[in-house]
C-alpha cells in the first residue's frame, strides 16, 4: 500500500495529461526527451520470445564497451525505474539530499522508503558539500546532465562528495541523458565504494519501449540487486536488440553530431520565438528548457496545447522550468510557434 502523504509523479508525455480542449490536430509530442530519430530496429528472431530470457554475456560484453567499464561492474535491468525504486530500500535509512528541481521518481521513491529528503538548490562544489556536513547527509542524489535543468557534476565534485558521506552512504548518479552529451560521461567512477551510476538506453537510442538500462556499481551492490530484482528481469527481445544497438559505434557517432546539430537549431528557434517574454534557455543534446516564472509557464503550456504542441513543465516553488524535447521536424515546429499568442505571456 502506497503512503497517502506522497503524490506519484506525472511523467512526460502521458496522453492522459493532454485537456480534452487541445488542438484536434495530431499532437507534436516533445514532453519526453527521447531522441525522435530512433536507432533502426531489426526483427528479432522468435526464440527471443519462445525461451526464458536468461542472462547475456553478448548484452553484457557489448554494454561494458560502450560504457567503457569492467564487464563485472555492469548490471543490465528494464531501464532505470526499478533501479529508482528498489535502491532506497536497499541503502541505510538516512537523510538523502537530491536537486530541488530533477526527475522527481528520485525524492518520491526515497520518500515512500522512509527516507528523510532534503533539496539543494545549486550544485556549486562548496554548496553541496556544507550542506552534506551541516545536515549530516546519509546518501546523495545527482542527475547529470540534469532533467530539466542541464547542469552537470564533474567527476571531481562526485568523489569529493562521495568523501563526505559516511562508510555506509550511497551516492547515485543518473545518467539517462548523458549518452548525447559524452563531456557528462561519468563511468570512471565504475565500482568505486558507495557510488552507483545508472544509464538508460531508452533517450539516446530513441527505444523507451525497449524498458533496457544499466547499473554501473561495485560487484556486491551488483549482486545483492540482482538477488532483489529477481530473475529475468530484461526480456530476450531487449537483450538481441540492446546488444547490437550498444555495438553500433558509426549510428552512435553519427547520431551524436545529428543531435547536437539539431539541439543548437532548435534552441535557437525557441530562443528567438520567446526573444521578448523574459526567459532564460538552457540545453542538453537531447532537450531544451526554457526557465521562466511559474504563472507564465502555465499559460503557455496552454497555448501549446492549442497548436498541437505537448511540452512538460517542472515546478520550482514559484520558478518554472519548461523542457522541450527534440522535433523531428524543425520547420513543423517553427510552424505551430508561429501560431501562438504571445502578447499576453510577453505582457
Amino acid at each position: 500500500m502506497s503512503d497517502s502523504r506522497y503524490v506519484a509523479p506525472s511523467h512526460g508525455g502521458d496522453p492522459r495529461n493532454i485537456p480534452a480542449s487541445a488542438s484536434a490536430q495530431p499532437m507534436l509530442d516533445l514532453a519526453t526527451g527521447v531522441n525522435p530519430w530512433l536507432w533502426p530496429v531489426p526483427t528479432p528472431p522468435v526464440e527471443c520470445y519462445s525461451k526464458l530470457p536468461y542472462f547475456s554475456e553478448a548484452l553484457q560484453s557489448a554494454a561494458a564497451a560502450y560504457y567503457g567499464v569492467p564487464a563485472h561492474c555492469l548490471l543490465a535491468t528494464a531501464g532505470s525505474q526499478p533501479l529508482i525504486q528498489e535502491l532506497p530500500y536497499l541503502a541505510a535509512k538516512g537523510r538523502v539530499l537530491l536537486a530541488k528541481v530533477g526527475y522527481e521518481e528520485h525524492r518520491y521513491r526515497w520518500q515512500l522508503a522512509g527516507h528523510e529528503v532534503l533539496c539543494f538548490d545549486c550544485s556549486e562544489r562548496d554548496t553541496v558539500a556544507e550542506q552534506i556536513r551541516r545536515d549530516a547527509i546519509t546518501h546523495l542524489v545527482l542527475i547529470s546532465p540534469n532533467n530539466p535543468s542541464a547542469e552537470q557534476v564533474s567527476i571531481d565534485d562526485i568523489r569529493y562528495w562521495r568523501s563526505l558521506l559516511p562508510a555506509n552512504g550511497l551516492l547515485v548518479v543518473d545518467q539517462a541523458f548523458g549518452d548525447g552529451n559524452p563531456e557528462s560521461d561519468v563511468s570512471a567512477l565504475a565500482g568505486e565504494p558507495g557510488i552507483v551510476l545508472l544509464r538508460s538506453i531508452g533517450k539516446f537510442f530513441g527505444l523507451p519501449g525497449l524498458r533496457l538500462g544499466f547499473v554501473i556499481a561495485e560487484s556486491d551492490l551488483l549482486s545483492e540487486l540482482d538477488r532483489r530484482l529477481g530473475p529475468w528481469t530484461v526480456s530476450g527481445a531487449a537483450q538481441w536488440i540492446g546488444h547490437r544497438a550498444l555495438a553500433d559505434v558509426e549510428w552512435q557517432g553519427q547520431m551524436r553530431s545529428k543531435l547536437a546539430e539539431a539541439s543548437q537549431a532548435q534552441k535557437e528557434l525557441l530562443a528567438a520565438t520567446f526573444a521578448d517574454c523574459d526567459v532564460r534557455c538552457v540545453s542538453t543534446a537531447l532537450f531544451i528548457t526554457l526557465i521562466m516564472p511559474l504563472a507564465r509557464a502555465q499559460r503557455l503550456q496552454a497555448e501549446c496545447y492549442q497548436v498541437g504542441l505537448s511540452v512538460r513543465v517542472y515546478q520550482c516553488d514559484d520558478l518554472a522550468y519548461m523542457r522541450w524535447g527534440l522535433a523531428s521536424d524543425l520547420e513543423v515546429l517553427a510552424e505551430r510557434l508561429g501560431q501562438l499568442n504571445l502578447a499576453e505571456l510577453a505582457a
